[in-house]
């Protein structure tokens, strides 16, 4: 059985002599791990498509234990044509929280155009302390983690309810914060990521000025 689908990969490892093993979150299946064959050789057709990062339109071949992807072309490689170091930590970081919060095989499409959309701002280079903050708040609720209803504390109940629920242009105009406040409210959240994953976020530490 084959399907078309398109795809952000997540996450990327060397599998056998030659395959690439990746975890990817698509738009019609949810989060997927899948094998290309023979993507680190020199003339492999896939290499390119198939970077971390990559939004790429995808043809898989289900396997019997894991499947594979036949074919790769890239709709979007975010942070490639202004690359910077700084702008591919933020971008990675994206990536591993999306990565180490969702279940494999679950389809969320408002996860998937999240994700993409929110990759797209990083590459607009949005102020990153509040892309972070709404993006993982969104994130949260998306997946039935988070909710700013029964917080207490009306200035706070306020901020956090406008990054669940408002677009973020609106965002940017209703809310104003001091660098600590937003890296207190980073903290928090980054604490509840790792709770709920059991996992330290690996990315944090590359991000600079956050």
């Amino acid at each position: 059985m084959y399907f078309a689908t398109e795809g952000v990969i997540l996450k990327k490892r060397n599998f056998g002599e030659a395959d690439r093993l990746l975890t990817i979150f698509t738009r019609d299946h949810g989060k997927i791990t899948a094998i290309a064959k023979g993507a680190r050789r020199p003339r492999s057709k896939k290499a390119g498509h198939i970077e971390l990062g990559n939004w790429c339109k995808l043809f898989v071949a289900r396997g019997k234990n894991i499947d594979l992807v036949t074919e790769a072309e890239t709709k979007r490689a975010f942070g490639i044509a202004n690359f910077t170091e700084e702008r591919a930590n933020r971008i990675y970081h994206l990536l591993e929280i999306v990565e180490n919060l969702t279940a494999s095989h679950q389809k969320n499409l408002e996860v998937f155009i999240l994700l993409v959309q929110f990759l797209k701002r990083i590459e607009k280079d949005e102020q990153f302390s509040l892309l972070s903050c709404v993006f993982k708040i969104k994130l949260l609720s998306s997946l039935g983690f988070f909710t700013s209803h029964y917080l207490k504390n009306p200035k706070v109940k306020y901020i956090l309810a406008t990054f669940e629920k408002d677009n973020f242009e609106t965002i940017k105009g209703k809310i104003k914060l001091t660098q600590n406040s937003y890296s207190n409210i980073l903290l928090f959240l980054d604490r509840l990521i790792e709770g709920l994953t059991q996992s330290k976020l690996t990315t944090s530490r590359f991000l600079n000025g956050i």
